[in-house]
């Protein structure tokens, strides 16, 4: 399966490993195709969770990310995310 990799770049935060983890399961449960993994990122102090979704998912992801912003307040980018879920016909 042919797969598109995509980073978010996560600054170092007081809470940045509960940011992580709800990062990552928001996106698995919106894309349950793809895999997210926690890699070093180009400075020392940040990390990137790093996505790969199915090719047949990107423009789905393209315009589900833009509405998850910038996960800046986690409780509010997890409840949007799963307010947009993909197939949700509520959304």
């Amino acid at each position: 399966m042919i797969r598109v990799i995509k980073h978010i770049l996560i600054e170092p935060t007081a809470d940045r490993a509960d940011r992580i983890e709800s990062i990552r399961t928001v996106i698995l449960a919106a894309f349950p195709d793809a895999t997210a993994e926690i890699v070093p990122g180009l400075l020392d102090v940040d990390l990137v969770v790093e996505v790969r979704v199915p090719l047949w998912q990107l423009d789905e992801w393209q315009a589900v990310r833009k509405s998850w912003g910038d996960f800046s307040t986690v409780e509010r980018s997890v409840e949007q995310a799963f307010d947009r879920l993909p197939g949700d016909p509520t959304a």
